[in-house]
């Protein structure tokens, strides 16, 4: 379960508040205000850590035991749309996922779970809060995020350079006449 600490770090109302929103009025704006705040947010993410012991040779080839901890991230499955992993705006959402394992949440930036969901095979996405809000961000929202962010960098890089000089801000075009 989340500890104290992350429930006091993490403040996710606004992203909370503009889902809601959302829901009561679906348009391009309230769509922008809820991606644009889950870009920049932290979410908590059960998983599981299984302390295992394993055997590990150092650079003199002595063998040594080493626990080598793996993280293993719980899945929900909707029949119809697949394999997803849940995550939760603060602790009190966590709280209402229930689970036969005994797990933690691990606090998460938005891109590092875009990144762990691109990762993993057999998985449709991740769902913000799906025991409330239940708002999935699929594989395909994920890499059209992604582009739209890509190219939105690459305009202010070439606006950045235009402003600087280092290249012309206008054509460099010659007029000639044949007289």
């Amino acid at each position: 379960m989340a500890n104290e600490n992350q429930k006091k770090v993490l403040d996710n109302s606004a992203l909370v508040e503009a889902i809601n929103d959302m829901r009561k009025e679906f348009k391009p704006e309230t769509q922008n205000k809820v991606i644009n705040l889950a870009l920049r947010a932290t979410f908590l993410v059960p998983a599981i850590i299984d302390k295992s012991t394993q055997l590990v040779a150092d650079a003199d080839n002595h063998v040594n035991f080493q626990e080598k901890p793996q993280v293993k991230f719980l899945l929900i499955t909707h029949k119809e749309r697949g394999t997803f992993f849940p995550v939760f705006t603060d602790g009190a959402e966590l709280a209402k996922f229930k689970s036969e394992q005994k797990f933690q949440g691990f606090a998460m930036r938005f891109a590092d779970i875009a990144a762990l969901t691109e990762r993993t095979p057999n998985t449709a996405g991740f769902v913000i809060n799906p025991m409330n809000q239940s708002l999935p961000f699929t594989k395909a929202m994920l890499e059209a995020i992604k582009n739209t962010l890509a190219k939105a960098k690459k305009a202010r890089e070439e606006a950045e350079k235009a402003k600087s000089g280092d290249e012309p801000s206008h054509p460099n075009i010659t007029v000639t006449t044949n007289k």
